[in-house]
Formats: structure tokens, sequence, C-alpha cells
């Protein structure tokens, strides 16, 4: 308890004194921030593995297409191809 007393007991006389605290100054405005879509988050678990190219060059493998299409919506992506290997 006395060690929280004593902070606070010297912001008090700080204020007593005559000086002021005062928030930081607001950062500029910026543009507003997309607003993100919902993407799915859970996929079934059957093995149906699948090779998929990406908007931005990406080929990856996964599990199946579902787990392709939350990678893609994640990371605002396209799919460009998809194959079933």
């Amino acid at each position: 308890m006395r060690t929280f007393v004593a902070p606070l007991a010297s912001l008090l006389l700080a204020g007593a004194a005559g000086l002021t605290f005062s928030a930081p100054a607001a950062a500029a405005p910026t543009a507003p921030a997309p607003v993100a879509q919902e993407c799915p988050s859970v996929c079934t678990a059957d093995y149906d593995p699948v090779v998929c190219r990406f908007s931005n060059g990406f080929i990856g493998r996964f599990t199946n297409e579902c787990f392709a299409h939350v990678y893609a919506c994640q990371r605002n992506l396209k799919i460009l191809s998809c194959a079933r290997i």
C-alpha cells in the first residue's frame, strides 16, 4: 500500500504546484483502413492435396482446396489456378 501511495501523492502535489499533464499530440489523420473481409477459419481434415498458384506468384501445396482458399483470403490474394495432385 505504501509503494502505491507515494507515487500518487507526488502526482497530486505536482498538480497542486501548477504543473499540468497533457496527452500526446494526435497523429496526422490517415486514410481509413480497408474493411477486412470475413475469411473462413475452419476446413475439413479431408486429404485431397492441391497445388495452387496465387496472384502474387506464390505456388503452394495444400491439404485440400479449402486451405488454399483460407490462405488466399487471409492475404487478400486471388487463386489463379489450382490442380489436384
